[in-house]
């Protein structure tokens, strides 16, 4: 062989050498747990769902985070039930599976007691910054005594190779960065798993402090229109104690009034679903407002048929003719119908008033219980009765009551409370 044959011979033993090498390398690599992690970012930025469940064992880290949550939520929340039976865990895990398959968070069109927790322990707005550390934890050795008994940690050393990692994530709520700790197990494959994460009590805690502090001082702006709204209804009531159409006039440009300071303020994310309340009860205060102004107007209706008919007759009478009788229109069909708008109106007031409460406190006055146009009337406990209890008098009234009578009709402020 001359000396060019021995210089081709020798860079070809060094590539396959290389090649060995690096074949060598990463046979290895890929069972590292630095490998999985690139893997499951890999598969959160490709979508894989199917991906990411191999590499985070989801319903692991969710029972053991609902654990921690569990402990910090106060006595007597309505999510410790939630936390404790699953449920809460399930729609977390649902999310999360969707948000990876899709890239991002479903819309969100109701702030449900779930989706304000979820905002509460930064499920939704956390960010990862960047990869802190990963390293394999040391299995501790044997250390035998007599040739039989084990050291306490040999005993509680794991029955898998397992791995500590740290990540770095970025909480807006916080305003700042934090270091979560992970544990990673080795599976059959070789390939490693996330099952726990160490320290997110410590996480959230930190920032559930954070969030109650910003609620707070929303709850308490809030608490201050609600209540200075309430005292200009009762000077409405007041000044205006019987409903017209210059009192319903008037409560609107109040509610206006309060509508826009509210908006006005700045929504803590956990502050969400107190603002969507908030939107409905405005909505809620406006579809009622329109259901007075249709019984109003229906009034009158009434009395201009009546007037008519008494007309009609007068003049018959004069010319000395005997009126023609006609059908009277039905407005018994039409008050029940007013009736049924109101009950409707006024249970979708009292459940988001409910939901508010909770929020805020049972203090909000609540609107009054228009159960029909009769339970309008100001301090009349006949007409509340008559509302209350259709035909109970149809012994004394020969045909019933009819709730457009005149003496029947709104005459109370809209914004009274309930009395207990």
């Amino acid at each position: 062989m001359g000396y060019k044959g021995a210089i081709v011979v020798g860079i070809l033993l060094e590539i396959l050498l290389g090649a060995a090498a690096a074949a060598f390398y990463f046979m290895y690599y890929i069972h590292t747990p630095t490998y999985s992690i690139n893997a499951l970012q890999k598969a959160i930025q490709s979508g894989n769902v199917e991906e990411f469940q191999h590499y985070v064992d989801l319903d692991a880290v969710l029972m053991k985070a609902a654990i921690d949550l569990d402990e910090l939520t106060p006595q007597g929340n309505t999510m410790k039930a939630k936390l404790r039976d699953g449920s809460f865990v399930n729609v977390c895990k649902e999310d999360i599976l969707n948000c990876i398959a899709n890239g991002d968070w479903k819309e969100v069109k109701e702030i449900t007691e779930e989706i304000d927790f979820q905002n509460k322990i930064g499920l939704r707005t956390m960010s990862i910054r960047r990869i802190e550390y990963v390293a394999k934890d040391v299995v501790p050795e044997a250390d035998e005594e007599e040739g039989e008994e084990t050291s306490a940690a040999a005993t509680e050393a794991p029955e898998y190779p397992t791995a500590s990692v740290g990540v770095r994530i970025y909480e807006p709520n916080l305003g700042d960065t934090f270091v979560i700790h992970l544990k990673m197990r080795q599976l059959a494959d070789e390939s490693w798993q996330v099952y726990d994460v160490l320290n997110y009590g410590e996480f959230v805690d930190a920032l559930m402090k954070q969030n109650e502090r910003d609620l707070k001082r929303y709850v308490d702006k809030v608490r201050t229109n609600i209540r200075n709204t309430e005292d200009k209804f009762a000077d409405l009531k007041r000044r205006m104690p019987i409903i017209n159409k210059e009192w319903i006039i008037e409560a609107q440009k109040i509610m206006k009034e309060s509508c826009e300071d509210l908006d006005s303020l700045k929504v803590p994310l956990t502050g969400a679903r107190l603002d969507s309340l908030l939107r409905d009860r405005r909505a809620i205060f406006y579809d009622m407002m329109d259901m007075y102004y249709e019984s109003l107007n229906y009034k009158e209706k009434v009395e201009d048929y009546k007037k008519a008919a008494e007309e009609a007759a007068k003049a018959a009478k004069e010319k000395g003719k005997k009126l023609k009788q006609k059908r009277p229109p039905n407005f018994d069909k039409k008050a029940a119908e007013i009736d049924g708008k109101l009950t409707e109106i006024n249970k979708k007031w009292e459940n988001n008033k409910t939901e508010i409460d909770k929020i805020i406190g049972p203090k909000i006055q609540p609107m009054p219980k228009a159960k029909g146009l009769a339970a309008l009337r100001n301090n009349d406990d006949d007409a509340v009765r008559r509302a209350n209890y259709p035909g109970a008098d149809r012994a004394a009234e020969g045909d019933g009551v009819n709730p457009l009578r005149a003496e029947t009709l709104p005459e109370v402020s809209a914004m009274e409370g309930a009395k207990p």
